[in-house]
């Protein structure tokens, strides 16, 4: 019997305020942080989207592009786990 899709394990919410904190723009695009972390970029979004509901991310969109940047309060998590 085939396994059920579930969450994906590598998409955690460190990994991907890790990807961005990580980059060397101050803002990245979906696509880039999914790249980063070796998942889809559907599932980057998921995750950004629900990042950005709990205030660890800002989000913009200029054209067609989303872009994300750290929150201030998405530093401090990082901080506090290293």
């Amino acid at each position: 019997m085939p396994e059920k899709p579930g969450p994906d394990r590598e998409a955690t919410d460190e990994r991907i305020l890790s990807a961005i904190q990580s980059s060397f723009a101050p803002a990245v695009g979906t696509t880039e942080v999914a790249e980063r972390i070796g998942v889809a970029r559907q599932t980057a979004d998921k995750h950004l989207r629900e990042l950005s509901e709990n205030g660890l991310v800002n989000t913009k969109t200029i054209g067609q592009v989303r872009i994300w940047w750290l929150s201030d309060e998405g530093r401090r998590v990082l901080d506090n786990q290293y």
